[in-house]
């Protein structure tokens, strides 16, 4: 009996420490996310993509023009039907805009074969998949659970921009199929 007992005691010191461990994991993960919320300004070191040769480029390529980020992901038809429509805005604003296509696919080698698949048409990168990167983390959304948890989500289209500073300026602009895109990133282009 005192075995059993000495076994049930490690039992519930491990689990909870497991609790422990998962809850202060979820705590480190959502003060990285409150780096990334509508209005702040986004930070040079921790924001990257990684491009189709596989090498990694810093925000701070981008920092100085505005910036339209399309978070996509291999197995979303909304995604790659909304392509087209956001390589037209692309051509005609690439004086005033810069825009680039981040996938949030797990896989580098997954978004490197979509890539190749899909007619994209502008600049095109891989988001990294880790909490350790800003760019990846723009398009991270928390769920907390019925228990008190949280989940972390990627959510696809999602289409951001980002002002010359760096500022988070919008994080749930419209389709680019729709007139409310090109509307809404008229009125924040008109604002420089």
């Amino acid at each position: 009996m005192k075995r059993v007992l000495q076994i049930l005691s490690i039992m519930v010191v491990l689990i909870h420490c497991s609790l422990w461990t998962q809850a202060e994991k979820e705590k480190l993960i959502i003060k990285k996310l409150d780096r990334v919320k509508q209005g702040e300004v986004l930070d040079t070191i921790n924001a990257w993509v990684i491009d189709s040769n596989g090498h990694k480029v810093n925000y701070s390529s981008f920092k100085g023009k505005w910036l339209l980020i399309d978070f996509w992901s291999t197995g979303c038809a909304h995604c790659i039907k909304e392509f087209p429509f956001l390589r037209e805005f692309y051509n005609k604003n690439k004086t005033r805009i810069e825009v680039i296509a981040v996938s949030v696919d797990r896989d580098y080698k997954r978004y490197k074969k979509s890539a190749n698949k899909y007619d994209i048409g502008l600049p095109h990168f891989y988001g990294g998949f880790t909490y350790e990167n800003d760019i990846f983390n723009l398009n991270v959304k928390i769920i907390k659970t019925n228990e008190g948890n949280y989940r972390f989500i990627t959510q696809t289209p999602q289409y951001v921009l980002i002002n010359p500073e760096g500022k988070i300026i919008d994080k749930e602009l419209p389709k680019p199929s729709g007139k409310a895109f090109k509307n809404k990133l008229e009125a924040y282009l008109s604002e420089e």
